[in-house]
């Protein structure tokens, strides 16, 4: 009883933070200068990454950014010439920044190589396009207004692409009702290790339509919204999870460890070159051998059913409005099991004391199992037993793995440090194209 009424406080004090955070608007002022000569700069672009706040700086430099909600955030400014300053700020009341110093954006040597993306191949500028929007319904109907400000290198050696913007990239989005201004800082597809990371500043502007485009656009911000990385952090904070019959999410630890039957890739392939060529029955069995061992999976994945609670996944911190996500990793739930049926594998005792091992969260918004699914997900609430999900319930799941630190989101479901985390899955091929602004509720216009 006890435990259910913290929760219920819990929940109550969320959704009254939320409440206070959506009404309290506060003023953003500050100064821009030259850091070479200390002269204030005119004409800067200030604004509040992923959101629509944005102002520009007078003639001395100063700017001023009204009816801000309460919130922490990342304040942008940007001017063509200069590197991109950016700041995380927290806005509690009105507030003051520093006198934001500007660095000339000097071109280095190692610079030489890039050239404007129409001087590169078509098919490198439509790789960063497909990476940057995505490749979902609503990624699909996205386009970039201004390529000519993107600048592309592709190095052969390395196989890998990189980018960046010099001034804002123009993304309309005709699925959301956006237009996105993206300014992108760096980015990288590294083929070799199968990579991708970028970072980017972006800017929301509504597109204003008619009454039928509004809905649309509302119905789709919703689609959107649902089962996305920023809802399932809000439903964490309004406990909101592995609750049956719910719309909420289901929430595992996934433990993937490595496939101690496996051998190297080299060597795999080693020896399916040796046997290839070679006519006797003894060969042809070695190569079908070798060959099934390449099909193998190189790592031995499962899934602990025990049902996460909140304050199991979500913790409060020293900063007011900033939570950690955590997750089990001092646990190989690989060893819990009596045994594992893997696909290519004989033995079903994978056990292991000594293999590395990794532990991420398991997430799955339960609208979206279908329903040859549902007996498998009923499973989970009635045995506290380990399930193997099917592949049409796995395709949905998103894994969350912590690289470094904690993961800290304030109750807006964004994440302050994004390079704490690694998203695979579901939510890691979801791009620009399905991004809604920061201070998106599901009940906007």
């Amino acid at each position: 009883m006890a435990l259910k009424i913290i929760y219920r406080i819990f929940a109550i004090a969320f959704f009254l933070s939320i409440t206070h955070q959506a009404f309290a608007q506060y003023t953003i002022a500050g100064k821009v200068i030259n850091l070479v000569d200390n002269k204030p700069l005119e004409n800067a672009t200030v604004f509040i990454d992923k959101t629509s706040y944005v102002t520009k700086t007078d003639r001395y430099g100063d700017f001023k950014i009204y009816n801000v909600k309460s919130n922490h955030y990342q304040l942008i400014v940007s001017m063509v010439g200069f590197k991109t300053y950016k700041t995380p700020i927290s806005v509690q009341f009105d507030t003051n920044v520093h006198t934001v110093e500007m660095a000339e954006n000097i071109t280095s040597l190692n610079e030489v190589k890039i050239v404007n993306a129409k001087k590169l191949s078509s098919r490198y500028l439509d790789m960063f396009k497909r990476e940057i929007l995505g490749t979902s319904k609503f990624g699909e109907q996205c386009r970039i207004i201004n390529p000519d400000v993107i600048k592309l290198n592709f190095d052969k050696r390395e196989n890998k692409l990189t980018a960046y913007s010099t001034d804002f990239l123009i993304i309309e989005n005709k699925a959301l009702g956006y237009r996105l201004k993206y300014l992108v800082e760096d980015f990288e597809r590294n083929e070799k290790n199968q990579l991708i990371s970028y970072v980017g500043y972006v800017l929301f502007e509504a597109i204003k339509g008619k009454d039928k485009q509004q809905q649309e656009w509302a119905e789709n911000r919703i689609e959107a919204y649902t089962g996305s990385l920023q809802h399932f952090l809000r439903s964490l904070l309004g406990n909101n999870i592995n609750q049956y019959k719910e719309s909420g999410f289901l929430v595992m630890t996934d433990t993937r460890m490595e496939n101690k039957y496996r051998l190297p890739d080299s060597i795999i392939r080693k020896k399916i070159s040796f046997f290839r060529n070679k006519n006797s029955k003894i060969d042809q069995d070695s190569l079908v051998f070798w060959i099934s061992m390449l099909q193998q999976p190189k790592y031995i994945e499962v899934l602990d059913t025990t049902k996460l609670q909140t304050k199991q996944v979500v913790h409060l911190t020293d900063s007011k409005g900033i939570y950690s996500l955590r997750i089990i990793t001092d646990t190989n739930y690989v060893n819990r099991w009596s045994s594992v049926k893997v696909r290519g594998i004989n033995r079903t005792d994978v056990k292991c004391d000594t293999c590395k091992f990794k532990n991420s969260l398991y997430v799955t918004y339960v609208k979206y199992i279908p329903e040859k699914s549902k007996k498998t997900y009923q499973s989970f609430y009635r045995s506290a037993s380990s399930i193997i999900p099917n592949h049409e319930m796995d395709k949905m799941a998103s894994l969350i793995s912590i690289l470094d630190g904690n993961v800290l989101f304030d109750w807006n479901g964004v994440i302050i440090n994004p390079m704490s985390l690694k998203l695979e899955r579901y939510w890691a091929n979801l791009r620009l194209g399905d991004l809604l602004p920061i201070d998106y509720l599901p009940n906007q216009y």
